[in-house]
Order: C-alpha cells, then sequence, then structure tokens
C-alpha cells in the first residue's frame, strides 16, 4: 500500500510540470499532436521573415485544457496590416451558426461597426458560434492587439466585450494580457472574469508555400511558432467533463469581410481565397460563404475529459478509501 501510495504522491507531484503551458507564441510540448493540419497553400501572401512579413498562413491547430483553462495555438503567421484571425468557439448551447448583423463592436466606420460585416457566414452544420476571439497587428514596434466577445446568440446590439493590447512587439514577438473586468468597445460589460492571456512568436518562415494547390502537411505540422490564447472555461460558459469545444479559426482582411484559403479545419486543394459577398470594403459581407459547400469539417473539436492531477488524486482518494475499509 506504501508503495503505491508513493507512486500515486510521484504523479502528484509530475502532472503540473508535465502539462504546464507557458502563453508565449511557441508551441509547448503539453499540447501533443496537432488536431487540424493545414492541407491549402496560401493565398493570403507567404511570408518569408525576417526579411518578408508579407503573408499570412494557419499551418495547425491545437488546442489542450489545462487548470480550468483553454489554450489554442495556432501555428503559422499573421500578416502586420490590421487583417484579422477570427476565433469563433462553440462551447455551450445555443449559439448562431449563421452569424447575424446585429452585435456591433470592434470598429465604426462612420456608419455601420466592421463586426456587421460577419453577418452570413454559416458554419458546417453542428457548429454554433458563441464567442469571437479576434486579433490583428499593425506591424513593426507596434502592439499586438486581442479582442474577445460574447455574442450571445447574436440578437442584441450591444453584446459582452473586452480587449486588449501587448506592450509594443519585440522583434516578431508580443504577448499581452485582457483583465479581467475589462469592457471592450461598445460593449454592454465584460466578457471576462478571469484573465485572457494571448501572444504572437511571427518568426516561422516554412510551413505552407504560396499558392492555391495542395500544401505540404508534414511541413506545416513541422511549424512551432504563431498565435496562442488562454482563456477560463468559466468565461466560455463553463463546459464540464464530457463536454466538446469546437474552433473555428480562419484569416480574414481587416473589414471581416474578406475571407483567404486559410481555414482550420482545413479546406480541400485546389482552394483560393473565400472572399464574401463580392461588395467589398466597408460594404461587404461574408453572407457567400458557407462552409456546408465544402468536404469535411471547417472546424478543430477537443473533449474536456479529467486532468491527470484529477485522476491521480482521485486515485489517492480510492486508495485511501480501501486502507479504511481494510481497518475496519
Amino acid at each position: 500500500m506504501k508503495q503505491i501510495l508513493g507512486l500515486l504522491l510521484v504523479g502528484v507531484m509530475a502532472a503540473p510540470a508535465a502539462a504546464q503551458i507557458t502563453v508565449d507564441g511557441t508551441k509547448d510540448g503539453a499540447y501533443g499532436g496537432a488536431i487540424a493540419v493545414q492541407a491549402v497553400e496560401t493565398n493570403f501572401g507567404n511570408a518569408n521573415p525576417p526579411g518578408s512579413l508579407g503573408g499570412s498562413e494557419l499551418d495547425a491547430g491545437y488546442a489542450q485544457i489545462v487548470g480550468g483553462r483553454l489554450y489554442i495555438m495556432l501555428t503559422g503567421n499573421h500578416e502586420p496590416n490590421f487583417n484579422k484571425l477570427d476565433i469563433f468557439i462553440d462551447s455551450k448551447a445555443g449559439g448562431e451558426n449563421t452569424l447575424t448583423g446585429i452585435p456591433q463592436y470592434d470598429f465604426f466606420n462612420g456608419s455601420s461597426w466592421i463586426s456587421q460585416n460577419l453577418s452570413g457566414l454559416t458554419f458546417d452544420a453542428g457548429f454554433t458560434a458563441d464567442y469571437h476571439l479576434f486579433s490583428r497587428w499593425g506591424g513593426g514596434s507596434s502592439p499586438y492587439d486581442v479582442d474577445f466577445v460574447d455574442r450571445q446568440g447574436g440578437a442584441s446590439a450591444t453584446v459582452p466585450g473586452s480587449k486588449g493590447s501587448s506592450p509594443n512587439a519585440v522583434g516578431l514577438v508580443a504577448a499581452g494580457t485582457i483583465l479581467a473586468g475589462n469592457v471592450g468597445t461598445n460593449a454592454s460589460g465584460s466578457s471576462l472574469t478571469q484573465n485572457l492571456e494571448f501572444a504572437i512568436n511571427n518568426n516561422n518562415a516554412a510551413g505552407v508555400a504560396g499558392g492555391t494547390g495542395a500544401a505540404d502537411q508534414t511541413a506545416a505540422a513541422a511549424v512551432t511558432t504563431g498565435m496562442e490564447f488562454s482563456i477560463a472555461l468559466a468565461d466560455l460558459g463553463n463546459p464540464g467533463i464530457g463536454s466538446t469545444i469546437n474552433i473555428a479559426a480562419m484569416i480574414n482582411n481587416g473589414d471581416h469581410n474578406y475571407l483567404s484559403n486559410q481555414v482550420l479545419g482545413s479546406l480541400t486543394p485546389p482552394q483560393g481565397n473565400l472572399g464574401g459577398d463580392g461588395g467589398g470594403g466597408f460594404t461587404g459581407t461574408l453572407s457567400g460563404v458557407n462552409f456546408n459547400q465544402f468536404a469535411g469539417a471547417q472546424y478543430f473539436s477537443i473533449r474536456i475529459v479529467p486532468e491527470p492531477m484529477t485522476l491521480t488524486l482521485a486515485g489517492l482518494a480510492a486508495c485511501g478509501l480501501a486502507t479504511i475499509r481494510r481497518r475496519k
């Protein structure tokens, strides 16, 4: 019995270290293997840092649950021209399969909020977006900016939102925090009860090539840097053990209305940029994009299971109960 308890105690001490993730834009081993790998070359420019940053790509998608938080790692590049990395999270009942143009956030262009350009974007059957996490970067030493919005089913003009900026980027790396309670632009209140951490490491020069053809998926899976986020499950509707969180990630233009071909889960090659409804600029929307028209699932998923620490403690409890019963 003492030997068993000793082994379990070793497990208790080792579990936190084994599962540790640092949000710095570099993939930690605790993420494990990729859940989604890019199959299409990038049609939004192929970055080749440090000399050329003119391109965006999503090479692979990773997710992990540690300490009551969802960690998302998207390897690749984010062009520093204020294009958006749009991440939609389906983590609770309800949500939108087709986005409405009612919620108003991000930037007011003089006549409307550019979040309204998302109107009409239709996800795969079974994916209903609850939250919108998005980022943009102006490049150079400018901060990396991130917003987190609870769309609340898309029926209200003002919804909870929070935003934050990193300190000025050092080289091609930046990291920051959206503080709990922060209220974003035009928001009805904060979308966060705990801090949201984020980072970018834009040093990737490998991964997928430029074009619309089939990507080298081995090269895509080998990329270890990109965009990383950490969000408390409490701010995602408190999904419990056994629940599944679905994540749809895509590179969009600065106005949220012209999608690239860089989507995870991946599209099938050959595939060019998805665009929008053809309106362009401030006037266009994403109503021309319906992921049901494409093969496969344009999202990836992670199921919440007991963490190693929880399992180890459960084992200790079981052994303790067994010892008590024997003594009786």
